[in-house]
């Protein structure tokens, strides 16, 4: 009896394997990438990349046509991108050539613009969404999130690249929570439980405070709910649709059962995923969304940690949650676009996400 509950629960954690193996993935393709980053050769093709991506990701607001234009000149920028990286692969095969700049010969770690472009965009992402300006809850997402989605469907790469960026930056996205003991402490020191929760050290090899982590965290949970609800209903970044109803089940499942206490994180990260993703799913998913509800109002929130810390997180689940289903059904998200946020009734048919790509197969 003992060996089937062990291979359940590793075919229950199967994704969670699947998602660390991405974060490894993501590093090798980093690690292809700085021969492109240091290459004196190259270094106005990388300036241009940088402009294009900081320039336009500057420009986005909540206007629909702005993010739609955003998306064609980044997916242009892509293909420009491919273009290029099939020149220097073709004069290689050719033997030789000069350099992009005109300046020494041509190497072929000079091929791999489209994906330094990718990935350049994904760690901006991330940058972007964990600034202490950044407000999640606030709808500061949406813009970024439609055009993500949007782009998902004409840049494929896009999936698996920003898929490891986020996990990597914040574990609890994939969703797991560090095990070991009650609420996450016990067994485990306190470094790695810090490490494994995804907090981040400064300079000085310092911890940061737990209050950034928090709001860290809420920015990235809020964007990943944010790329879920956005339209087009067909884009599989983060599983769609559907990843939401897979994201809150797999979460709820990683906490400890009643009448235990939840960990910290519990109130933060539903906050900031009801507060996105809310919406479209009592829309799309009535059936499965109104139990999660009923698990989080009648069971969780009764087990919050209200400490210090955790109060101010408490009272934002409560307030959120205190109209209901229809509270959600019936109001869209705040700085929602209302145009790419897709709430649209009963259209979602439940179709499970295509499985990601590893990082770099079609690069």
């Amino acid at each position: 009896a003992h060996r089937k509950e062990v291979e359940e629960y590793n075919k229950k954690m199967e994704y969670v394997t699947k998602a660390h193996k991405l974060c490894e993935q993501l590093k090798q393709v980093r690690a292809t990438l700085e021969p492109f980053e240091k290459n004196k050769a190259i270094s106005k093709r990388r300036l241009n990349m940088k402009k294009i991506v900081k320039g336009k990701l500057n420009t986005l607001s909540h206007e629909g046509n702005k993010i739609l234009s955003v998306v064609s000149e980044i997916a242009n920028a892509v293909e420009v991108a491919r273009g290029e990286d099939e020149g220097v692969k073709k004069q290689l095969k050719e033997g030789g050539g000069v350099g992009m700049d005109g300046g020494g010969a041509l190497t072929s770690d000079m091929a791999r613009g489209k994906r330094y472009l990718v990935d350049l965009l994904a760690s901006n992402v991330i940058v972007r969404v964990q600034a202490e300006s950044f407000n999640g809850t606030r709808g500061d997402g949406f813009p970024l999130a439609a055009m993500l989605a949007k782009l998902s469907i004409e840049t494929k790469d896009i999936v698996p690249i920003l898929t490891a960026h986020l996990y990597t930056a914040c574990p609890v996205a994939i969703p797991t929570l560090p095990t070991g003991g009650q609420g996450g402490v016990g067994e485990s020191s306190e470094e790695d439980l810090m490490e494994s929760l995804g907090m981040q050290k400064d300079k000085n090899g310092e911890y940061e405070s737990f209050d950034r982590f928090l709001g860290r965290t809420e920015g990235l949970v809020s964007i990943v709910a944010d790329i879920m609800s956005s339209y087009p209903e067909n884009h599989s970044l983060l599983g769609g649709h559907k990843g939401a109803v897979i994201y809150l089940e797999r979460f709820l499942a990683f906490l400890p059962p009643a009448p235990h206490q939840v960990p910290l994180l519990t109130a933060p990260v539903l906050v900031a995923f009801l507060t996105g993703a809310g919406h479209m799913l009592a829309n799309k998913f009535p059936d499965k969304f109104r139990p999660i509800l009923d698990t989080i109002t009648n069971d969780v929130m009764l087990r919050l940690d209200e400490g210090t810390t955790g109060v101010p997180s408490a009272t934002r689940l409560r307030k959120l949650t205190e109209d209901g289903f229809d509270g959600f059904k019936n109001k869209l998200p705040p700085g929602a676009i209302p145009e790419l946020y897709d709430g649209a009734e009963g259209t979602g048919s439940g179709v499970p996400p295509a499985p990601v790509a590893p990082v770099g197969s079609s690069m």
